[in-house]
Protein backbone atom coordinates (compact mmCIF):
# COMPACT_ATOMS: atom_id res chain seq x y z
CA UNK A 1 0.00 0.00 0.00
CA UNK A 2 1.83 3.18 -0.76
CA UNK A 3 1.34 6.28 1.41
CA UNK A 4 3.32 8.69 -0.53
CA UNK A 5 0.13 10.85 -1.10
CA UNK A 6 -0.49 10.85 2.43
CA UNK A 7 2.90 12.73 3.27
CA UNK A 8 2.68 15.32 0.26
CA UNK A 9 0.98 17.64 3.09
CA UNK A 10 3.76 16.82 5.39
CA UNK A 11 6.02 17.94 2.64
CA UNK A 12 3.87 20.94 1.50
CA UNK A 13 3.45 22.39 5.33
CA UNK A 14 7.42 22.05 5.49
CA UNK A 15 7.61 23.65 2.31
CA UNK A 16 5.53 26.67 2.83
CA UNK A 17 7.31 26.99 6.27
CA UNK A 18 10.41 27.30 4.54
CA UNK A 19 9.70 29.63 1.74
CA UNK A 20 7.76 31.82 4.41
CA UNK A 21 10.53 32.51 6.65
CA UNK A 22 12.99 32.80 3.30
CA UNK A 23 10.73 35.55 2.14
CA UNK A 24 10.49 37.18 5.71
CA UNK A 25 14.25 37.12 5.69
CA UNK A 26 14.47 38.87 2.40
CA UNK A 27 12.45 41.59 2.87
CA UNK A 28 12.58 44.32 5.96
CA UNK A 29 9.05 45.25 4.97
CA UNK A 30 7.39 42.05 6.37
CA UNK A 31 6.64 40.71 10.33
CA UNK A 32 7.20 37.24 9.97
CA UNK A 33 4.12 35.21 10.10
CA UNK A 34 2.90 33.92 13.71
CA UNK A 35 3.04 30.71 14.64
CA UNK A 36 0.88 28.50 16.36
CA UNK A 37 -0.33 28.74 20.04
CA UNK A 38 2.76 28.03 22.23
CA UNK A 39 2.35 23.82 22.94
CA UNK A 40 0.37 23.55 19.80
CA UNK A 41 1.15 22.00 16.98
CA UNK A 42 -0.03 19.99 13.53
CA UNK A 43 1.89 19.18 10.84
CA UNK A 44 -0.46 18.91 8.20
CA UNK A 45 -0.81 14.98 8.22
CA UNK A 46 -3.97 13.70 6.48
CA UNK A 47 -4.59 10.98 9.52
CA UNK A 48 -8.04 10.20 8.21
CA UNK A 49 -6.45 8.80 4.66
CA UNK A 50 -4.10 5.93 6.65
CA UNK A 51 -7.94 4.24 7.63
CA UNK A 52 -9.64 4.90 4.23
CA UNK A 53 -6.26 3.71 2.33
CA UNK A 54 -6.60 0.26 4.83
CA UNK A 55 -10.52 0.07 4.62
CA UNK A 56 -9.63 0.18 0.29
CA UNK A 57 -7.11 -2.38 0.30
CA UNK A 58 -8.90 -5.08 2.53
CA UNK A 59 -11.82 -5.18 -0.30
CA UNK A 60 -8.80 -5.96 -2.78
CA UNK A 61 -6.76 -8.60 -2.87
CA UNK A 62 -4.32 -9.63 -0.21
CA UNK A 63 -6.92 -9.83 2.68
CA UNK A 64 -6.44 -11.90 6.07
CA UNK A 65 -8.85 -13.80 6.67
CA UNK A 66 -10.29 -14.74 10.47
CA UNK A 67 -11.64 -17.97 11.68
CA UNK A 68 -14.63 -18.44 14.00
CA UNK A 69 -13.16 -21.76 15.02
CA UNK A 70 -9.82 -20.51 15.27
CA UNK A 71 -9.63 -16.66 16.08
CA UNK A 72 -6.12 -15.09 14.63
CA UNK A 73 -5.69 -17.90 12.03
CA UNK A 74 -4.33 -16.22 8.58
CA UNK A 75 -5.38 -17.86 5.26
CA UNK A 76 -2.25 -19.54 3.65
CA UNK A 77 -3.41 -18.52 0.33
CA UNK A 78 -3.25 -14.67 0.90
CA UNK A 79 -6.78 -14.58 1.38
CA UNK A 80 -8.34 -15.84 -1.02
CA UNK A 81 -10.95 -17.16 0.51
CA UNK A 82 -13.95 -14.67 1.99
CA UNK A 83 -13.10 -12.85 5.12
CA UNK A 84 -15.11 -14.31 7.77
CA UNK A 85 -17.05 -11.63 9.92
CA UNK A 86 -18.38 -12.89 13.35
CA UNK A 87 -21.43 -10.51 14.13
CA UNK A 88 -21.34 -7.28 16.47
CA UNK A 89 -22.59 -9.35 19.62
CA UNK A 90 -20.48 -12.75 18.73
CA UNK A 91 -17.59 -13.76 20.56
CA UNK A 92 -17.66 -10.54 22.65
CA UNK A 93 -16.92 -10.93 26.71
CA UNK A 94 -18.72 -8.65 28.99
CA UNK A 95 -19.08 -9.18 33.33
CA UNK A 96 -21.94 -7.66 34.56
CA UNK A 97 -20.77 -4.95 37.82
CA UNK A 98 -23.63 -4.70 39.32
CA UNK A 99 -26.72 -2.89 40.47
CA UNK A 100 -26.41 -1.38 43.64
CA UNK A 101 -29.79 -1.17 45.83
CA UNK A 102 -30.94 1.55 48.11
CA UNK A 103 -29.26 1.73 51.83
CA UNK A 104 -30.63 3.02 54.89
CA UNK A 105 -27.92 5.57 56.48
CA UNK A 106 -28.80 4.35 59.92
CA UNK A 107 -27.12 0.69 59.19
CA UNK A 108 -24.61 2.31 56.69
CA UNK A 109 -24.10 6.25 56.50
CA UNK A 110 -21.24 5.92 54.43
CA UNK A 111 -20.69 5.56 50.47
CA UNK A 112 -16.89 5.34 49.19
CA UNK A 113 -15.91 4.72 45.88
CA UNK A 114 -12.76 5.42 43.60
CA UNK A 115 -13.05 8.09 41.22
CA UNK A 116 -13.11 6.80 37.56
CA UNK A 117 -13.01 8.60 34.03
CA UNK A 118 -12.92 5.64 31.93
CA UNK A 119 -16.35 6.52 29.42
CA UNK A 120 -15.15 2.64 27.42
CA UNK A 121 -19.03 1.10 28.03
CA UNK A 122 -20.53 4.18 26.55
CA UNK A 123 -18.79 3.83 23.46
CA UNK A 124 -19.26 -0.11 22.92
CA UNK A 125 -23.11 1.11 23.16
CA UNK A 126 -23.13 3.89 20.46
CA UNK A 127 -20.79 1.89 18.20
CA UNK A 128 -23.89 -0.93 18.64
CA UNK A 129 -26.99 1.27 19.08
CA UNK A 130 -25.97 3.15 15.35
CA UNK A 131 -25.64 -0.29 13.87
CA UNK A 132 -29.28 -1.30 15.24
CA UNK A 133 -28.60 -3.35 18.10
CA UNK A 134 -29.23 -2.93 21.98
CA UNK A 135 -26.64 -3.20 23.98
CA UNK A 136 -25.72 -6.19 25.99
CA UNK A 137 -27.30 -5.48 29.64
CA UNK A 138 -24.05 -6.72 31.33
CA UNK A 139 -21.61 -4.63 29.16
CA UNK A 140 -23.58 -1.12 30.95
CA UNK A 141 -21.43 0.56 33.62
CA UNK A 142 -23.72 3.16 34.23
CA UNK A 143 -20.90 5.85 35.54
CA UNK A 144 -19.35 5.51 32.01
CA UNK A 145 -22.23 6.69 30.35
CA UNK A 146 -22.53 9.89 32.69
CA UNK A 147 -18.51 10.39 32.32
CA UNK A 148 -18.64 10.68 28.51
CA UNK A 149 -21.04 13.68 28.59
CA UNK A 150 -20.21 16.97 29.38
CA UNK A 151 -22.08 16.15 32.60
CA UNK A 152 -19.72 18.25 34.80
CA UNK A 153 -20.05 21.55 36.51
CA UNK A 154 -17.75 22.83 34.88
CA UNK A 155 -16.04 24.58 38.02
CA UNK A 156 -12.80 24.43 37.93
CA UNK A 157 -10.21 24.39 41.73
CA UNK A 158 -9.53 27.34 43.11
CA UNK A 159 -6.13 28.48 44.72
CA UNK A 160 -3.84 26.09 43.51
CA UNK A 161 -5.70 22.94 43.95
CA UNK A 162 -5.67 19.95 41.97
CA UNK A 163 -9.65 19.00 42.35
CA UNK A 164 -12.85 20.41 42.96
CA UNK A 165 -15.73 18.78 44.46
CA UNK A 166 -19.50 20.58 44.21
CA UNK A 167 -23.04 19.48 44.42
CA UNK A 168 -26.45 20.01 43.84
CA UNK A 169 -29.53 18.69 43.52
CA UNK A 170 -33.02 18.47 41.82
CA UNK A 171 -36.56 16.48 41.84
CA UNK A 172 -35.58 12.91 40.30
CA UNK A 173 -36.99 13.39 36.73
CA UNK A 174 -39.91 10.88 35.81
CA UNK A 175 -40.35 9.83 39.15
CA UNK A 176 -43.24 11.54 41.67
CA UNK A 177 -42.34 9.55 44.78
CA UNK A 178 -40.65 12.79 46.27
CA UNK A 179 -37.28 10.79 45.13
CA UNK A 180 -34.23 13.31 44.66
CA UNK A 181 -31.01 13.25 42.83
CA UNK A 182 -28.15 14.60 44.29
CA UNK A 183 -24.91 15.40 41.74
CA UNK A 184 -21.28 14.69 43.32
CA UNK A 185 -18.92 16.34 40.62
CA UNK A 186 -15.20 16.38 40.96
CA UNK A 187 -13.11 18.81 38.41
CA UNK A 188 -9.40 18.40 37.79
CA UNK A 189 -7.91 21.89 37.43
CA UNK A 190 -6.51 22.36 33.94
CA UNK A 191 -3.69 22.51 32.35
CA UNK A 192 -2.89 24.53 29.02
CA UNK A 193 -0.56 23.03 25.80
CA UNK A 194 1.93 25.15 26.80
CA UNK A 195 2.20 24.06 29.94
CA UNK A 196 2.06 20.49 30.05
CA UNK A 197 5.93 18.42 30.37
CA UNK A 198 7.01 16.52 27.66
CA UNK A 199 5.41 13.28 26.60
CA UNK A 200 6.62 9.54 26.05
CA UNK A 201 4.08 7.21 24.29
CA UNK A 202 4.74 3.97 23.94
CA UNK A 203 1.77 2.21 21.94
CA UNK A 204 1.32 -1.32 22.01
CA UNK A 205 -0.63 -2.31 19.06
CA UNK A 206 -2.43 -5.75 18.54
CA UNK A 207 -1.75 -6.54 15.02
CA UNK A 208 -3.57 -10.36 15.16
CA UNK A 209 -5.86 -11.52 12.27
CA UNK A 210 -8.95 -10.56 14.89
CA UNK A 211 -7.64 -6.67 14.23
CA UNK A 212 -8.37 -7.44 10.48
CA UNK A 213 -12.08 -8.03 10.97
CA UNK A 214 -13.97 -4.49 9.79
CA UNK A 215 -10.70 -3.10 9.50
CA UNK A 216 -9.73 -2.10 13.05
CA UNK A 217 -5.85 -2.08 12.38
CA UNK A 218 -6.97 0.90 9.96
CA UNK A 219 -8.21 3.06 13.26
CA UNK A 220 -5.20 2.19 15.11
CA UNK A 221 -2.73 3.63 11.93
CA UNK A 222 -4.71 6.90 11.97
CA UNK A 223 -4.26 6.87 15.48
CA UNK A 224 -0.61 6.84 15.02
CA UNK A 225 -0.79 9.64 12.67
CA UNK A 226 -2.55 11.62 14.33
CA UNK A 227 -0.14 11.45 17.50
CA UNK A 228 2.58 12.36 14.89
CA UNK A 229 0.46 15.10 13.02
CA UNK A 230 -0.38 16.76 16.97
CA UNK A 231 2.39 15.96 19.46
CA UNK A 232 5.17 18.27 20.01
CA UNK A 233 8.67 18.20 18.17
CA UNK A 234 10.28 17.35 22.25
CA UNK A 235 7.30 14.69 22.47
CA UNK A 236 8.60 10.54 21.83
CA UNK A 237 6.93 8.27 20.86
CA UNK A 238 7.22 4.23 20.25
CA UNK A 239 5.78 1.41 18.80
CA UNK A 240 5.67 -2.24 20.38
CA UNK A 241 3.26 -4.95 18.35
CA UNK A 242 2.20 -7.76 18.88
CA UNK A 243 0.32 -11.13 17.71
CA UNK A 244 2.13 -14.38 18.48
CA UNK A 245 5.06 -12.88 19.43
CA UNK A 246 5.90 -9.52 20.61
CA UNK A 247 8.31 -7.01 18.29
CA UNK A 248 9.77 -3.71 18.95
CA UNK A 249 8.35 -1.91 15.76
CA UNK A 250 9.74 2.11 16.62
CA UNK A 251 12.62 2.54 19.38
CA UNK A 252 11.38 5.44 21.44
CA UNK A 253 11.59 8.20 18.60
CA UNK A 254 11.07 12.33 18.69
CA UNK A 255 8.02 13.52 17.21
CA UNK A 256 9.80 15.67 15.32
CA UNK A 257 11.34 12.66 13.04
CA UNK A 258 7.96 12.37 11.57
CA UNK A 259 8.84 10.32 8.64
CA UNK A 260 10.78 7.91 10.94
CA UNK A 261 6.99 7.40 13.11
CA UNK A 262 4.93 7.26 9.84
CA UNK A 263 6.85 4.35 8.64
CA UNK A 264 6.17 2.40 11.29
CA UNK A 265 2.67 2.52 10.40
CA UNK A 266 3.53 1.03 7.16
CA UNK A 267 4.27 -2.07 9.41
CA UNK A 268 1.26 -2.30 11.38
CA UNK A 269 -0.15 -5.28 9.00
CA UNK A 270 -2.55 -8.39 10.80
CA UNK A 271 -1.92 -11.69 11.25
CA UNK A 272 -1.45 -14.45 13.60
CA UNK A 273 -2.65 -15.32 17.17
CA UNK A 274 -2.94 -12.44 20.23
CA UNK A 275 -0.12 -13.42 22.85
CA UNK A 276 -1.33 -9.78 24.34
CA UNK A 277 1.48 -10.21 27.81
CA UNK A 278 4.27 -10.35 25.86
CA UNK A 279 2.63 -7.11 23.87
CA UNK A 280 2.46 -5.58 27.37
CA UNK A 281 5.88 -6.55 28.67
CA UNK A 282 7.72 -5.46 25.68
CA UNK A 283 5.86 -2.42 25.62
CA UNK A 284 6.83 -1.90 29.18
CA UNK A 285 10.26 -2.85 28.93
CA UNK A 286 10.54 -0.18 25.76
CA UNK A 287 8.69 2.55 28.17
CA UNK A 288 10.89 2.05 31.04
CA UNK A 289 13.84 2.51 29.25
CA UNK A 290 12.71 5.67 27.64
CA UNK A 291 11.42 6.87 31.28
CA UNK A 292 12.00 10.44 32.11
CA UNK A 293 11.29 11.52 34.95
CA UNK A 294 10.36 14.73 33.84
CA UNK A 295 7.75 13.80 31.53
CA UNK A 296 4.41 12.02 31.26
CA UNK A 297 5.42 8.44 30.64
CA UNK A 298 2.01 6.51 29.08
CA UNK A 299 1.18 2.98 27.62
CA UNK A 300 -1.12 3.01 25.19
CA UNK A 301 -2.52 -0.53 24.44
CA UNK A 302 -4.75 -0.86 21.39
CA UNK A 303 -6.49 -3.59 20.64
CA UNK A 304 -9.72 -5.81 20.55
CA UNK A 305 -8.71 -6.98 24.03
CA UNK A 306 -8.92 -10.79 22.90
CA UNK A 307 -5.65 -12.93 24.13
CA UNK A 308 -5.56 -16.66 22.85
CA UNK A 309 -1.76 -17.04 23.32
CA UNK A 310 0.04 -16.96 26.32
CA UNK A 311 -1.74 -16.03 29.38
CA UNK A 312 -5.19 -14.87 28.54
CA UNK A 313 -6.20 -12.83 31.41
CA UNK A 314 -4.65 -10.18 33.69
CA UNK A 315 -3.52 -11.66 36.33
CA UNK A 316 0.11 -13.11 34.72
CA UNK A 317 1.12 -9.54 34.30
CA UNK A 318 -0.95 -7.92 36.97
CA UNK A 319 1.79 -6.81 39.56
CA UNK A 320 4.09 -5.38 36.56
CA UNK A 321 1.12 -3.33 35.68
CA UNK A 322 0.49 -1.97 38.64
CA UNK A 323 4.55 -1.18 39.64
CA UNK A 324 4.55 0.56 36.70
CA UNK A 325 1.75 2.07 37.52
CA UNK A 326 3.20 3.32 40.90
CA UNK A 327 6.42 4.44 39.51
CA UNK A 328 5.17 6.38 36.95
CA UNK A 329 4.23 4.85 33.78
CA UNK A 330 0.73 4.87 33.85
CA UNK A 331 -1.25 2.55 31.23
CA UNK A 332 -4.37 3.60 28.63
CA UNK A 333 -6.13 0.96 27.27
CA UNK A 334 -8.23 1.90 23.44
CA UNK A 335 -10.42 -0.58 22.40
CA UNK A 336 -11.68 -0.92 18.46
CA UNK A 337 -13.82 -3.41 16.95
CA UNK A 338 -17.19 -4.89 18.35
CA UNK A 339 -17.40 -8.62 17.46
CA UNK A 340 -14.80 -10.98 19.20
CA UNK A 341 -14.07 -8.17 21.40
CA UNK A 342 -13.49 -8.55 25.44
CA UNK A 343 -14.18 -5.39 27.13
CA UNK A 344 -13.71 -6.66 30.84
CA UNK A 345 -10.13 -7.36 29.53
CA UNK A 346 -9.40 -3.59 28.67
CA UNK A 347 -11.54 -2.11 31.47
CA UNK A 348 -9.41 -4.06 34.45
CA UNK A 349 -6.12 -3.31 32.64
CA UNK A 350 -6.79 0.22 32.35
CA UNK A 351 -7.66 0.22 36.44
CA UNK A 352 -4.80 -1.78 37.15
CA UNK A 353 -2.50 0.57 35.21
CA UNK A 354 -4.13 4.20 36.94
CA UNK A 355 -4.99 5.11 33.15
CA UNK A 356 -8.22 5.16 31.90
CA UNK A 357 -10.42 3.06 29.45
CA UNK A 358 -11.42 4.77 25.96
CA UNK A 359 -13.38 2.86 22.87
CA UNK A 360 -12.76 4.43 19.64
CA UNK A 361 -15.14 3.61 16.62
CA UNK A 362 -14.65 5.90 13.90
CA UNK A 363 -12.03 8.41 12.90
CA UNK A 364 -13.57 11.03 14.75
CA UNK A 365 -13.61 9.48 17.61
CA UNK A 366 -9.77 8.79 17.20
CA UNK A 367 -9.29 12.42 16.49
CA UNK A 368 -11.07 13.61 19.66
CA UNK A 369 -9.22 11.30 21.88
CA UNK A 370 -5.76 10.85 20.12
CA UNK A 371 -5.59 14.19 18.38
CA UNK A 372 -7.10 16.50 21.44
CA UNK A 373 -8.09 14.45 24.67
CA UNK A 374 -5.04 12.64 24.85
CA UNK A 375 -2.62 15.14 24.47
CA UNK A 376 -4.35 17.83 26.76
CA UNK A 377 -5.66 15.06 29.77
CA UNK A 378 -1.62 13.45 29.69
CA UNK A 379 -0.56 15.87 32.63
CA UNK A 380 -1.89 13.59 35.63
CA UNK A 381 -3.53 15.66 38.51
CA UNK A 382 -4.69 13.68 41.12
CA UNK A 383 -3.44 10.17 42.20
CA UNK A 384 -5.50 7.79 44.08
CA UNK A 385 -8.34 10.10 43.71
CA UNK A 386 -11.42 8.86 45.97
CA UNK A 387 -14.73 10.12 47.43
CA UNK A 388 -16.71 9.27 50.59
CA UNK A 389 -20.15 10.48 50.70
CA UNK A 390 -21.82 10.85 54.10
CA UNK A 391 -25.19 10.77 54.52
CA UNK A 392 -27.49 12.61 57.58
CA UNK A 393 -30.31 9.29 58.92
CA UNK A 394 -31.77 11.73 60.81
CA UNK A 395 -32.73 13.86 57.54
CA UNK A 396 -31.96 10.84 53.93
CA UNK A 397 -34.65 7.86 55.10
CA UNK A 398 -32.59 5.47 52.32
CA UNK A 399 -30.23 6.74 49.62
CA UNK A 400 -28.63 5.03 46.50
CA UNK A 401 -25.18 5.26 44.41
CA UNK A 402 -25.73 4.81 40.87
CA UNK A 403 -23.28 3.35 39.01
CA UNK A 404 -19.38 2.54 40.23
CA UNK A 405 -20.61 -0.75 41.23
CA UNK A 406 -17.01 -1.81 40.75
CA UNK A 407 -15.06 0.85 42.41
CA UNK A 408 -16.36 0.54 45.37
CA UNK A 409 -13.77 1.04 48.76
CA UNK A 410 -14.21 -0.13 51.73
CA UNK A 411 -15.44 3.16 53.99
CA UNK A 412 -12.09 2.70 56.47
CA UNK A 413 -10.08 2.64 53.60
CA UNK A 414 -11.08 5.96 52.81
CA UNK A 415 -7.79 7.86 54.72
CA UNK A 416 -5.44 5.04 53.50
CA UNK A 417 -3.97 6.15 50.69
CA UNK A 418 -2.36 3.04 49.95
CA UNK A 419 -5.26 1.34 49.15
CA UNK A 420 -5.66 1.84 45.20
CA UNK A 421 -8.14 4.31 43.83
CA UNK A 422 -8.77 6.47 40.82
CA UNK A 423 -6.41 8.73 38.55
CA UNK A 424 -7.90 12.26 37.30
CA UNK A 425 -5.49 13.97 34.75
CA UNK A 426 -5.91 17.75 33.29
CA UNK A 427 -9.25 18.65 32.83
CA UNK A 428 -10.89 15.82 33.84
CA UNK A 429 -14.53 15.47 35.38
CA UNK A 430 -16.48 12.74 37.05
CA UNK A 431 -19.50 12.43 38.42
CA UNK A 432 -21.58 10.87 40.45
CA UNK A 433 -25.78 10.62 41.11
CA UNK A 434 -27.21 9.63 44.00
CA UNK A 435 -30.87 8.79 44.39
CA UNK A 436 -32.24 10.08 48.17
CA UNK A 437 -35.35 9.88 49.69
CA UNK A 438 -35.90 11.92 52.44
CA UNK A 439 -37.14 11.74 55.41
CA UNK A 440 -40.43 13.58 56.88
CA UNK A 441 -40.08 17.23 57.57
CA UNK A 442 -36.83 17.83 55.26
CA UNK A 443 -37.66 21.04 53.39
CA UNK A 444 -35.50 22.51 50.77
CA UNK A 445 -32.11 23.86 51.79
CA UNK A 446 -31.84 21.67 54.42
CA UNK A 447 -28.15 19.70 54.76
CA UNK A 448 -28.61 16.02 53.62
CA UNK A 449 -25.00 15.26 54.37
CA UNK A 450 -21.15 15.86 53.06
CA UNK A 451 -18.92 14.64 50.04
CA UNK A 452 -15.49 14.36 51.01
CA UNK A 453 -12.92 14.26 48.47
CA UNK A 454 -8.77 12.78 48.86
CA UNK A 455 -6.26 12.61 46.72
CA UNK A 456 -2.02 12.59 46.32
CA UNK A 457 -1.21 15.63 44.55
CA UNK A 458 2.12 14.28 42.03
CA UNK A 459 3.27 17.51 42.14
CA UNK A 460 4.58 17.18 45.55
CA UNK A 461 3.54 13.70 47.01
CA UNK A 462 1.11 15.45 49.24
CA UNK A 463 -2.05 14.55 50.31
CA UNK A 464 -5.04 16.78 48.93
CA UNK A 465 -9.00 17.75 50.62
CA UNK A 466 -11.60 18.65 49.85
CA UNK A 467 -15.80 19.01 50.38
CA UNK A 468 -18.66 19.74 49.70
CA UNK A 469 -22.30 20.06 51.45
CA UNK A 470 -25.52 18.38 49.99
CA UNK A 471 -28.39 20.13 50.46
CA UNK A 472 -32.02 19.10 49.52
CA UNK A 473 -33.27 20.27 46.21
CA UNK A 474 -36.37 23.41 45.88
CA UNK A 475 -38.94 21.63 43.41
CA UNK A 476 -39.52 25.40 42.44
CA UNK A 477 -35.90 26.03 41.63
CA UNK A 478 -34.82 25.97 37.84
CA UNK A 479 -32.63 22.48 37.09
CA UNK A 480 -29.02 23.10 36.27
CA UNK A 481 -29.06 21.95 32.56
CA UNK A 482 -26.09 19.89 32.96
CA UNK A 483 -27.62 17.96 35.68
CA UNK A 484 -30.69 17.38 33.81
CA UNK A 485 -28.21 15.94 30.74
CA UNK A 486 -26.36 13.27 33.83
CA UNK A 487 -30.04 12.44 35.07
CA UNK A 488 -31.36 11.50 31.19
CA UNK A 489 -28.10 9.42 30.40
CA UNK A 490 -28.15 7.49 33.41
CA UNK A 491 -31.55 7.15 32.75
CA UNK A 492 -30.68 5.48 29.03
CA UNK A 493 -28.28 3.44 30.72
CA UNK A 494 -30.45 1.96 33.20
CA UNK A 495 -33.69 1.28 31.16
CA UNK A 496 -31.21 -0.40 28.74
CA UNK A 497 -29.25 -2.13 31.20
CA UNK A 498 -32.20 -3.79 32.77
CA UNK A 499 -33.00 -7.13 31.17
CA UNK A 500 -36.56 -5.84 30.49
CA UNK A 501 -38.63 -6.98 27.18
CA UNK A 502 -38.51 -4.64 24.27
CA UNK A 503 -42.59 -3.52 24.16
CA UNK A 504 -42.01 -2.47 28.00
CA UNK A 505 -39.13 -0.10 26.84
CA UNK A 506 -41.49 1.69 24.51
CA UNK A 507 -42.94 4.63 27.13
CA UNK A 508 -40.31 5.16 29.30
CA UNK A 509 -37.84 5.51 26.34
CA UNK A 510 -40.59 7.70 24.25
CA UNK A 511 -40.81 9.77 27.21
CA UNK A 512 -37.04 10.10 27.91
CA UNK A 513 -36.61 11.19 24.12
CA UNK A 514 -38.73 14.13 25.15
CA UNK A 515 -36.89 15.01 27.98
CA UNK A 516 -33.77 14.96 26.01
CA UNK A 517 -34.83 16.62 23.01
CA UNK A 518 -36.25 19.70 25.28
CA UNK A 519 -32.35 19.87 26.72
CA UNK A 520 -30.94 19.66 23.28
CA UNK A 521 -33.16 22.34 21.74
CA UNK A 522 -32.02 24.53 24.85
CA UNK A 523 -28.70 24.35 23.77
CA UNK A 524 -27.08 21.95 26.36
CA UNK A 525 -24.11 20.57 25.08
CA UNK A 526 -23.87 16.95 24.75
CA UNK A 527 -27.84 17.05 24.56
CA UNK A 528 -27.92 16.56 20.71
CA UNK A 529 -25.53 13.22 21.06
CA UNK A 530 -27.76 11.76 23.78
CA UNK A 531 -31.01 12.39 21.92
CA UNK A 532 -29.56 10.64 18.98
CA UNK A 533 -28.98 7.67 21.36
CA UNK A 534 -32.36 7.71 22.53
CA UNK A 535 -34.00 7.60 18.97
CA UNK A 536 -31.65 4.79 18.19
CA UNK A 537 -32.72 2.50 21.12
CA UNK A 538 -36.07 3.50 20.29
CA UNK A 539 -35.60 2.21 16.65
CA UNK A 540 -33.96 -0.84 17.70
CA UNK A 541 -36.63 -1.94 20.07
Amino acid sequence: MSLGPRRTAVALTTLTAALTLGLAGCSDHHEPEPGPEPGTVTRGIDAAAYAEDYEEAEQGDGAVNYSATAPGAVAQDGGSEPTYEPGLLEDDTFVDAGTSGFVDPREDAESTFALDVDTGSYGVARTLLREGVLPPPESIRVEEWVNALPTGTGRAPEDGQDLAVTSDSAMAPGLDDGTQLVRVAVEAREVTPAERPRVNVTLVVDRSGSMDIRARLGLVRSSLALLADRLRDDDTVSVVSFEDEATPILQPTPVRETETILDAVEELTPGGSTNLEAGLALGYEQARRGFDEDAVNLVVLCSDGVANVGATGPGSISERIAEEGRDGINLVTVGFGMGNYNDHLMEQLADLGDGFYSYVDSFAEAEELFGSALTTTLTPVAAQARTQVTFDPERVASYRLVGYDNRAIADEDFEDMGVDAGELGAGHHTTALYEVRLADGVVPGDLLGTASLRWTSPRDGGTGEAAARLRAADPEQAVDGSLALAAATADLAQLLKHDMPHAHLAGPLEALRDRVERLDAEGVAGAEELAELVREAQATT
